[in-house]
């Protein structure tokens, strides 16, 4: 089981310049204690998130050694899938093999209207995409002909360094986007605050279809996450910023697993730290990790340590300090179940 950190910060978190200084920190941070990569996310209008995450990748690539290094997720229909591939490829070369891209058509329309892409395509370019994607990444040349785009005998120079092509893991939240992430991905990605129950029905869905196309299912879940000594000191310096962002993503449209919830301020940190957060003291942390293991087959974790309001850059290196100390070895010592 692998631990990544994924980072969500944007301009509401401080001035830019210091919040992506402190980003490459914690980079740094999640390179030097063992945890498996350091990824980037997006969206395209938004004072809470950077729209820029593959150039944050190569900061993060050159900042670091050993962890994998890309998105997740991307917005892949927003970009030109052969500029993508290139990038990635890119990426990949300078890494040394890092590259990891997880990609997604999104649940914001403002996302599309600000760079000019019709909203109504997104599926259509999301599966194009993946498509050319993984002919850019494994042919000498290709030709593609679909609904959205049409390339001729093309080429992506360099190709990855990594045989096969960079990992590609899909997000997905419908009963269509599981069936192609089964399809056409080498993982499904969770979104961050699915409940159990729900993460359990999906990741299900997504291996029936993942082995019906003859691969090797893989499930990565995006989980919200504060390990600390003290429960109440926890509830402190996450509590707040953690329940103001699920708020914010429930009014995104981004949670719609809270039966009877009609409104943002309906939600209570309880709830989300009962089935949803990866929270609470080292021994709590992994007891939520194994049951997240267990009970919906995840095969790895990206944290998210930091939310755009909070906690502060000092407390998020002591957490993910605390994780990688006391948190992953328990995880690590438990027998399988």
């Amino acid at each position: 089981m692998g631990f990544g950190v994924l980072f969500t910060q944007g301009l509401v978190t401080g001035p830019p310049h210091q919040t992506l200084q402190e980003i490459l920190e914690q980079a740094e941070a999640a390179d030097r204690l063992g945890f498996d990569a350091a990824l980037t996310t997006e969206h395209k209008y938004s004072d809470e998130y950077f729209g820029s995450p593959i150039p944050l990748s190569f900061a993060i690539a050159a900042r670091t050694r050993r962890v994998r290094v890309g998105t997740a997720i991307a917005i892949s229909p927003l970009y030109n899938p052969v500029e993508l591939a290139q990038d990635v490829a890119i990426l990949d070369q300078l890494s040394g093999g890092r590259a990891w891209l997880g990609v997604g058509a999104g649940y914001l329309p403002v996302d599309y209207t600000t760079v000019g892409v019709p909203w109504e395509e997104r599926a259509q370019r999301f599966d194009e995409s993946a498509r050319i994607l993984r002919s850019a990444w494994t042919e000498e040349r290709f030709s593609f002909r679909g609904e959205v785009y049409a390339f001729d005998d093309v080429s992506v120079i360099p190709r990855p360094l990594q045989d096969g092509g960079v990992p590609l893991h899909l997000a997905a939240w419908t009963p269509g986007g599981l069936r192609r992430a089964g399809r056409l991905g080498n993982g499904w990605i969770t979104n961050a605050l699915m409940s159990l129950d729900t993460m359990r029905g999906m990741a299900d869905a997504y291996r029936a279809a993942a082995r019906e196309a003859g691969r090797t299912p893989h499930v990565t879940s995006i989980r919200f996450c504060w390990p600390s000594r003290d429960r109440e000191r926890a509830e402190a310096e996450f509590g707040a910023t953690a329940l103001a962002m699920a708020r914010t993503l429930f009014d995104y449209g981004a949670i719609t697993d809270l039966p009877g919830v009609s409104s943002a301020d309906q939600i209570t940190l309880a709830e989300f730290v009962r089935d949803r957060f990866v929270f609470g003291t080292p021994e709590e942390c992994a007891d939520t990790i194994r049951r997240f293991s267990d009970e919906a087959g995840v095969d790895d974790f990206l944290l998210v340590f930091r939310y755009p309001t909070g906690p502060s850059h000092e407390s998020v290196l002591a957490a993910m300090e605390l994780f990688a100390n006391e948190v992953a070895p328990a995880v690590a010592a438990a027998p399988v179940a």
